[in-house]
């Protein structure tokens, strides 16, 4: 059994800990402020998707059948593709926006054998088969279905080396936003 505060945990892992997602918004409130104090403003959805982006959380978090120990941190960016042309003449660019860029997704845990000294392999052995699985894993949580992302692929993945970590396992998976795209075929080509 390990004798340090999951907080600890963390702040030991990755050099800092996230905020506790915020337990209740009202639609219609200025300021949100979530469990570690911090005021978030909320005058229009909009804002308060900008407030959050980028952010790490503590929440909640599954991927296909697989619930994340310890409620990882998650954070969330997103950007747009855009295509600048420069014209004789015209101080600056033209800016051509051609579409949205998939959000990048970091998620950020720890596994835990809570009940003896044991390295937690049943857990780190469900989080590798997700990590090799070929095409999307369905994501449930809050933070992601505000920004309708409800599938993601997991693009590369770190389980790193921790001094005196036994019973623990630090773990990145780092992930992009995926959507079921249907193509349809036309008879004759």
């Amino acid at each position: 059994m390990i004798d340090t505060s999951i907080i600890s945990l963390y702040k030991r892992s990755f050099g800092f800990v996230g905020l506790r997602w915020p337990q209740k918004i009202e639609v219609n409130t200025k300021v949100v402020i979530d469990a570690s104090g911090q005021q978030i403003a909320v005058n229009d959805p909009k804002q308060f998707m900008e407030a959050v982006n980028g952010s790490m959380y503590f929440m909640p978090c599954k991927l296909d059948d697989l619930w994340l120990p310890n409620e990882p941190l998650i954070s969330i960016s997103g950007g747009k593709r855009i295509v600048k042309s420069y014209m004789t003449g015209l101080k600056g660019s033209v800016k051509e926006e051609i579409s949205q860029d998939d959000y990048s997704i970091q998620i950020m845990g720890i596994a835990i054998n809570e009940t003896d000294e044991n390295y937690p392999y049943q857990t780190i052995t469900s989080i590798k088969q997700l990590c090799e699985k070929q095409g999307s894993v369905k994501v449930v949580n809050k933070l992601l279905a505000i920004f309708d992302i409800h599938e993601l692929v997991i693009e590369s993945w770190n389980f790193q080396g921790e001094e005196g970590a036994q019973s623990y396992q630090p773990y990145t998976l780092n992930c992009v936003s995926d959507r079921p795209v249907e193509l349809m075929l036309k008879e004759g080509f």
